[in-house]
């Protein structure tokens, strides 16, 4: 139930937003229109985007948004059907006799370790490998609005120079993207393959359309992916997890 209920509470904030953008979502059309015509651009993330390129990825992140939402809907009306059957159930069953609980207040033992913050120069830093940089710049500047330092780059090389220079907290990576000029499906299991050669223990949460992450995310898991997401909702969450947010 507490875990239900923080659930609920952390999609709270993104249906405010969603409730805001549906009732003003005529006037903000007017705007948007307006300023595609005259072709604006924005610095985002640390990418230039235009207008039409901000309100694709304004849409869709919306849409995931609505996923996400019927999913924990759907999620609901199970817990509620199961918990209403297992009531049913407990009725008819006599409870069992509970053992006695030894009384180990004061002594510290079972207790869980604190979690520790992470150390070294630069501990609030990402590293995205990415075939559009610029598919990621709202996400970006979320990162970067919290005082974290996000380096964008494309290629597997780039990466694992990157990697080479300076320490990391999190990297994220897109699945699909070209290496060497050619188009590789599979590009994201090429670098968890490396990092492991190489012995680099920096998390990677693998970024990826619902057909890849299908296709290759046990894959990318096995191979050492702390995550594999196709969810913006989602990654929002890895960075909270990963306290980058």
């Amino acid at each position: 139930m507490p875990q239900l209920i923080s659930s609920i509470a952390q999609l709270l904030w993104p249906l405010i937003a969603l409730m805001a953008i549906f009732v003003f979502r005529r006037a903000i059309g007017r705007v948007l229109r307006t300023a595609e015509k005259r072709e604006l651009e924005f610095e985002i993330g640390g990418q230039r985007l235009t207008m039409h390129e901000l309100n694709d990825q304004q849409n869709e992140m919306i849409q995931d948004l609505q996923r996400q939402l019927s999913l924990l809907s759907r999620q609901l009306e199970e817990r509620d059907r199961i918990g209403a059957t297992a009531l049913e159930t407990a009725k008819l069953v006599p409870a069992p006799a509970l053992p006695e609980v030894p009384d180990i207040s004061g002594d510290g033992e079972g207790e869980l370790p604190p979690v520790q913050a992470p150390v070294g120069p630069e501990p609030s830093a990402v590293l995205w490998v990415a075939e559009k940089p610029e598919a990621h710049a709202i996400l970006a500047e979320q990162l970067r609005d919290n005082g974290v330092r996000v380096t964008m780059v494309s290629t597997t090389d780039e990466a694992l120079a990157e990697l080479s220079q300076r320490p990391y907290r999190l990297i994220v990576e897109d699945m699909g993207r070209k290496e060497n000029g050619r188009w590789r499906p599979d590009a994201g299991l090429a670098l968890l393959g490396e990092l492991r050669d190489l012995g680099v223990d920096t998390p990677v949460i693998v970024f990826s359309t619902q057909r890849a992450q299908q296709q290759y995310g046990e894959q990318a898991r096995q191979s050492g992916a702390v995550g594999t997401t196709s969810s913006a909702y989602e990654m929002f969450q890895n960075f909270q997890s990963f306290g980058l947010l």
